[in-house]
């Protein structure tokens, strides 16, 4: 499964938008707060969580309509993929269908019938909606993957012992951590506890199996310094860090946040995609809000290509205040910039982010930052630019101030700063300047 479209209207900052991103593998959504990044990222988690479940996450949905005295609807537009089980008469070449949720004011979200599908397809509208609900909806089915991550995903604090066990869970929890941030992202820790009980207990090969794939995902997206150790008979987990073992509870945000995640997603997939010889490059759909958070700027730079490489036919849509993660999505991502005008968000394509660097995406209309210094810094940056055409000309008051910008730039100069004046490094660009013009 992956995500064609999405429209929202009436709901939150939107009057009516509509995002395309069929043929998408990297979706990246760029704005400044308040511009309805999240809120894209929860309504498409609500969708996909189908109805009953998008009612236990959104129990009483205040706050939710940009006008209280209208609905709002929430549609969308998604194509099976060959592993997403049940035929309901969609042949192979039109896989893609729709359906829409409508949220009032006062009432839990509904489903009215509103199921719909390529020209061709004539199935009555209770009847994709069951079947929908038996094979797309369903805690219990394969395939139809779907996941959704907060900005405050990590891993619990508790120091307790874990307990072996890993039951089932309900489709909603695929999604709880953008509703609830309280919520941890435990099911790395069970999960991997509860694979070494199992191949402890009866030499079980699909456990291993299982466990081999996680471990071998989770070392990929760590540091080549941050490698998992083992299973203590105590039920915890350790990393080897630079040679050093470190229990899971002891390692830092960026490494316990990395953990969270990937550690849930491969969980998650294997759940999803039980006979799969690798679950890891099934297909499906994956959010994620704030990805930057808590990551060092190196991170910030791999993490998207180290997901893609690891999922390489998963779709992710992921909000981000990173350029760094802007840039590392590669040339065949698509970025959306949510930009507030006179009340109404605008949604625009920005091209090009791969070749640029930090600087240059800073400055570009993605991000709309004026200079990448500080304001105290660029302040005497434009000082200094006003006084040099006429340090000839200064007045005594004025040649001080020029003399303690000059000493100034000297120190910004490696990260930028022009010339020392009448230096030979000057007179060559100025000659360089004359030839080009």
């Amino acid at each position: 499964m992956f995500v064609e479209e999405l429209t929202l209207e009436n709901i939150r900052c939107f009057e009516k938008v509509s995002l395309r991103i069929k043929g998408k593998k990297w979706i990246t959504l760029l704005s400044r707060n308040g511009c309805g990044k999240s809120t894209v990222l929860q309504s498409l988690a609500l969708l996909l969580a189908g109805p009953e479940s998008a009612q236990k996450l959104v129990p009483r949905p205040v706050g939710w309509l940009r006008d209280e005295e209208q609905t709002g609807k929430l549609s969308i537009k998604i194509h099976q993929s060959d592993h997403d089980p049940g035929q309901f008469g969609l042949e192979r070449v039109t896989r893609a269908f729709g359906y829409t949720f409508f949220l009032t004011g006062s009432k839990q979200l509904t489903i009215r019938n509103k199921v719909h599908t390529e020209p061709g397809v004539h199935e009555s509208p209770e009847k994709r909606l069951t079947w929908l609900r038996q094979n797309a909806f369903t805690s219990k089915g394969s395939g139809w993957f779907a996941v959704g991550y907060g900005a405050f995903r990590r891993l619990t604090r508790k120091s307790e012992i874990i307990v072996p066990s890993l039951e089932p869970q309900a489709r909603y929890t695929n999604f709880i951590t953008q509703f609830d941030e309280d919520q941890p992202l435990s099911a790395f820790e069970r999960w991997m506890v509860y694979l070494d009980y199992r191949i402890v207990k009866n030499n079980d090969t699909e456990a291993k199996r299982q466990k081999e794939l996680g471990i071998a995902a989770i070392n990929r997206l760590l540091p080549e310094s941050v490698r998992f150790d083992s299973v203590t008979a105590e039920g915890r987990i350790f990393f080897d860090v630079e040679g050093t073992k470190v229990p899971t509870l002891a390692l830092s945000d960026g490494y316990r946040s990395v953990l969270a995640l990937a550690g849930d997603l491969v969980w998650r997939l294997i759940q999803a995609f039980p006979t799969s010889d690798d679950p890891l490059k099934e297909e499906g759909v994956v959010l994620i809000d704030e990805l930057d958070i808590h990551l060092h700027p190196i991170w910030q730079r791999d993490i998207a290509l180290w997901l893609r490489e690891q999922f390489p036919n998963l779709q992710f849509i992921v909000a981000t205040h990173s350029p760094l993660i802007a840039a590392g999505a590669g040339p065949e991502a698509m970025t959306l910039k949510f930009s507030l005008n006179d009340g109404k968000v605008n949604v625009e394509k920005v091209a090009g982010m791969f070749a640029m660097n930090v600087d240059r995406i800073l400055q570009s209309d993605a991000f709309g930052l004026v200079s990448s210094y500080s304001p105290q810094t660029q302040s005497k940056i434009d000082r200094y630019d006003e006084l040099l055409p006429k340090r000839n000309k200064l007045t005594e008051k004025e040649h001080t101030e020029f003399k303690s910008l000059l000493d100034f730039m000297k120190e910004a100069r490696p990260i930028g700063g022009p010339p020392e004046p009448d230096s030979l490094q000057e007179k060559i660009e100025v000659f360089l300047e004359k030839k080009l013009s």
